[in-house]
């Protein structure tokens, strides 16, 4: 796989159809994953689980607000879209180090296909990863994988999770069986 410096629209693409997931350089291994049952603060702009346009993120950083920013996959997009999704977030990046979250979050689906599966779960996350270094938090989408699948997500370069205020989950125990730290924010 190519440098994330280097990944063109087709590389990406490619990677997202690949069905198997990037690998990370052992520089790129998470030792402490942070995580919150609390929203994003007030003022920010956050996607949710819908993507939300890359000019309203612009306009936020340029109004001098963070923001987080979603990125569906899986069922029901298209593999070029969401290369497109990814480098064009991969750029905002570049511009405002106001991108705080990436939340690749997979469709839906339906009976006939699941939302995402496990491989694209983790390709994602290390795309995600891979093409934004200098976002602090790549984020699984907890509701949707559910944690033993946001575990597995850290070793593919997921570094935050956001727990659902009634999730029972003990983030110092998820994080302690994948030899990581949890960091309450």
């Amino acid at each position: 796989m190519p440098d994330a410096a280097v990944m063109t629209h087709d590389d990406v693409v490619r990677a997202l159809e690949a069905g198997q997931p990037l690998a990370l350089a052992p520089a790129e291994r998470v030792i402490a994953i942070t995580w919150t049952r609390a929203p994003a603060p007030d003022g920010w702009l956050v996607d949710e689980e819908d993507e939300g346009s890359l000019a309203e993120h612009r306009a936020a950083h340029a109004d001098g607000r963070p923001s987080e920013a979603v990125v569906r996959y899986g069922a029901g997009t298209d593999p070029g879209a969401v290369a497109d999704r990814l480098l064009g977030l991969a750029a905002l990046s570049g511009e405002s180090d106001r991108l705080q979250a990436v939340c690749p979050v997979p469709g839906e689906g339906d009976e006939t296909r699941p939302g995402s599966w496990g491989v694209e779960d983790l390709t994602m996350i290390a795309l995600a990863r891979r093409l934004m270094p200098g976002v602090p938090w790549i984020r699984p989408c907890w509701r949707l994988l559910g944690p033993a699948a946001c575990q597995v997500a850290v070793g593919f370069g997921a570094n935050d999770w956001r727990l659902p205020v009634d999730d029972p989950s003990d983030p110092d125990h998820l994080a302690q069986a994948i030899a990581c730290r949890a960091v309450a924010r």
